[in-house]
C-alpha cells in the first residue's frame, strides 16, 4: 500500500515522498520550473544538457560512470519539457532499493547525493573574468542542442506539430519551440548558459519527489539539505492562460519534399475540466475504437493514422493525422464531420463507457512503478492542481454524454496546418 507525504521546504520548493514496499527500485526526481521566453529558450535548453553526466567531483564522463558502476548501475539523466506556458528541467535519478544491496549500504543516499552534485555543484572555469562551464565540455554539448534541434525535420510528425504550434500559440510563450531556434543555440557562450543555469536555480519553482521501497531518515534529511542549500531569490509564480481563439481559422501549408503528408487541426475552448476534456479528445480520436480511428481511418482508408489529444490549460484540442498527398481535403471534411458529429451527440453509449473504461484502466497502472508515480505527482504539484489517479478516475467515470456534447460544442476550430509534398496541389 502506498504512503504518502508531503513538505513545503520553502523558497518555492516542495518535497512529496511516496513509498510503497511492492517496489525493488527508487526513484528521486528534481524539477525546475521557469519561465519559457524565446530569449532563454535556447539558453535553459543547454543548461540541461550540461547537468547530466559530470560534476565538480566526477568530471569526466569516465569518472561519472565508474561512479555510477559503484552504485549497482545508478541513472542519471537529465531533461527539459514544457508544461502550458513555462518549461520545466527535470532531474532525475534510480537505483536499486537498498535492502537489496549486497553489504547494506545505503545506495539511495549515495545516489541523491550524486544527483544533486550533478544539479547543484557543476564542473565550472573562468572564461574572460566570467564563471563559465568548461569550454571544451560546453561546446561538445552546445553541438549536441544544435543536432538535436536540426534533428526535428527528420521525424516529420513532430515537425509539424512543432510548426504548428507556432501558429496555435502565436504570441504566447506555448508557441515558442521548447529548445529554441538553431540560430540561438549556435549563438549561445558558455558563461550565458552558465548565467542561465544560476538563474535557474534561483528563481525556478523547485518540485522534489522521492517514490520507492522506503526512504532512510538519513537519505530523506541529506535530500532536504541539499535542497535548501540553492541560493533563492524571487520564484517564479507559474500561470497559464487559456489560448485565445482566432477570430478566423487559419491556413498554412509547409512543402517539403515528404512522401505522406502531415496534417495538425486545432480547436479552442474554455472550458477545461479534467474529466470531461480527457473522455472527449480520447473518444474523439486518443483510441483504436475512436470516432476518427474507425472513420477517417479504418471505414474511409483516408490516413495512416489521426489521432486527437488536448492541452487542457490552454483549452487546445489537437488533431494530427499522416495522410497521402491527395487524400488532404477528403481527410479534412471528415474530420470536420465528426467533430460535429460528437456536437450533436452521434456516438453511442458503448463507445462513451468504453473510453472511460479504458482510461481508467490506465490509471490504475500509474502506481505500477516508481517512474510512472514519480511522473504522475511532479505534473499535478507544478500545475498546481493534485489529484490522486483514483481521484482522476472518478472524475472521468462521471463524464455524461451531455458534458461531451457540451463540450464538443464549446470547440472552435483555430487553424490548420499541413506539411505536405512539393508536387502536392493541395493548399
Amino acid at each position: 500500500m502506498i504512503e504518502k507525504r508531503r513538505k513545503e521546504l520553502g523558497n518555492g520548493i516542495g518535497f512529496t515522498i511516496l513509498t510503497d514496499p511492492k517496489h525493488k527500485t527508487n526513484t528521486i526526481s528534481v524539477n525546475l520550473m521557469s519561465r519559457h521566453t524565446a530569449e532563454t529558450a535556447a539558453a535553459n535548453a543547454a543548461v540541461a544538457f550540461m547537468i547530466e553526466d559530470t560534476c565538480r567531483k566526477y568530471p569526466t564522463v569516465t569518472e561519472f560512470s565508474k561512479r555510477k558502476g559503484e552504485l549497482y548501475g545508478a541513472g542519471v539523466t537529465t531533461g527539459i519539457v514544457r508544461l502550458g506556458d513555462s518549461s520545466v528541467i527535470c532531474t532525475g535519478a534510480n537505483c536499486i532499493a537498498d535492502k537489496y544491496a549486497l553489504n547494506g549500504e545505503d545506495i539511495t543516499c549515495q545516489t541523491a547525493e550524486l544527483l544533486f552534485d550533478c544539479l547543484t555543484d557543476p564542473v565550472t572555469e573562468e572564461n574572460c573574468g566570467e564563471a563559465a562551464f568548461p569550454e571544451k565540455q560546453f561546446l561538445l554539448k552546445k553541438q549536441e542542442l544544435i543536432d538535436n534541434i536540426s534533428a526535428d525535420i527528420n521525424e516529420k510528425r513532430n515537425f509539424a506539430l512543432k510548426n504548428s504550434g507556432k501558429i496555435i500559440y502565436r504570441n504566447e510563450p506555448a508557441g515558442i519551440p521548447l529548445k529554441g531556434e538553431i540560430s540561438d543555440a549556435e549563438a549561445l557562450t558558455s558563461a550565458q548558459v552558465y548565467k542561465a543555469y544560476k538563474e535557474i536555480l534561483r528563481t525556478a519553482k523547485i518540485e522534489i519527489v522521492y517514490v520507492g521501497n522506503e526512504i532512510s531518515p538519513e537519505c530523506e534529511a541529506l535530500i532536504e539539505k541539499r535542497a535548501l542549500s540553492v541560493e533563492r531569490g524571487d520564484v517564479y509564480e507559474h500561470k497559464t492562460a487559456v489560448s485565445p481563439v482566432k477570430a478566423e481559422p487559419e491556413y498554412k501549408t509547409d512543402r517539403l519534399e515528404v512522401a505522406q503528408s502531415k496534417m495538425v487541426i486545432a480547436y479552442k475552448t474554455d472550458i477545461t475540466d479534467y474529466g470531461v476534456s480527457r473522455v472527449f479528445t480520447a473518444l474523439l480520436g486518443g483510441t483504436a475504437f475512436s470516432m476518427l480511428f474507425k472513420s477517417v481511418r479504418e471505414k474511409l482508408s483516408l490516413c495512416y493514422y489521426c489521432s486527437s489529444s488536448v492541452n487542457r490549460k490552454k483549452g487546445v484540442v489537437l488533431i494530427d493525422s499522416g495522410i497521402e498527398n491527395e487524400n488532404i481535403e477528403a481527410a479534412r471534411n471528415e474530420i470536420f464531420r465528426q467533430v460535429e458529429l460528437a456536437k450533436n451527440g452521434e456516438f453511442t453509449d458503448e463507445l462513451l463507457e468504453k473510453t472511460k473504461l479504458l482510461l481508467t484502466c490506465a490509471l490504475k497502472a500509474v502506481h505500477d512503478s516508481p517512474h510512472s508515480t514519480a511522473d504522475w505527482y511532479i505534473n499535478q504539484y507544478l500545475a498546481n492542481e493534485v489529484i490522486t489517479p483514483e481521484e482522476a478516475a472518478e472524475k472521468m467515470n462521471a463524464v455524461t454524454r451531455e458534458q461531451i456534447c457540451e463540450y464538443a460544442a464549446s470547440l472552435k476550430l483555430d487553424s490548420v496546418y499541413v506539411l505536405t509534398g512539393k508536387e502536392s496541389g493541395n493548399d
